[in-house]
């Protein structure tokens, strides 16, 4: 049955990819189940994009992508920010002048070492930031409305748990292309 399943796969692959091939071997149960779920939540509650700040400025999707990296008090650095989006320092540097210019970002020389330059969220950037989630908080209340108030708190413990581990593994594979 999984041979069956796996040359039906590679069948339907547009390019030769070691992911299709290996793909039905590594999935479980589990993986399956979030596989299926996923899409489903993402394509009901997905939300129609913004685009584009209160004064009416366009926001660009890489421009939105770094303002859901950053939080309004906990600072981060360009390097880190850089790293993490996997584009140079340079070109970061370019988006984050854009936004810092239109009053979305912040950014600090930190108090203990001058070397380091902080990157906090204004208020508008929050606000930017908000309007360009992926899921819509609406739909998502909607969503929950039809739920049983037991089967909501399984659901969200069950998210909350998997971003929980979803943390970890990121630590841990930064760690590892830090070595």
């Amino acid at each position: 049955m999984q041979i069956r399943l796996l040359l039906r796969l590679e069948n339907n692959c547009l390019t030769h990819q070691t992911i299709c091939r290996t793909l039905p071997i590594m999935l479980d149960s589990g993986i399956r189940r979030l596989l299926d779920a996923y899409p489903a939540i993402f394509l009901a509650c997905h939300r129609q994009h913004v685009r584009e700040d209160e004064a009416g400025r366009s926001i660009t999707e890489h421009q939105a992508s770094v303002l859901d990296h950053l939080h309004p008090t906990r600072a981060t650095t360009l390097s880190k920010l850089a790293e993490h989006m996997s584009v140079g320092r340079s070109t970061m540097s370019i988006t984050v002048k854009r936004l810092v210019r239109a009053g979305h970002i912040i950014s600090s020389r930190s108090k203990s070492d001058a070397r380091c330059v902080g990157l906090t969220l204004t208020a508008t950037g929050v606000r930017v930031k908000e309007q360009n989630t992926i899921l819509d908080p609406e739909l998502v209340r909607q969503m929950f409305r039809l739920m049983s108030a037991k089967e909501l708190e399984t659901a969200l413990q069950g998210i909350e748990y998997l971003a929980k581990h979803a943390r970890i593994l990121l630590s841990q594979r930064k760690r590892g292309r830090d070595k």
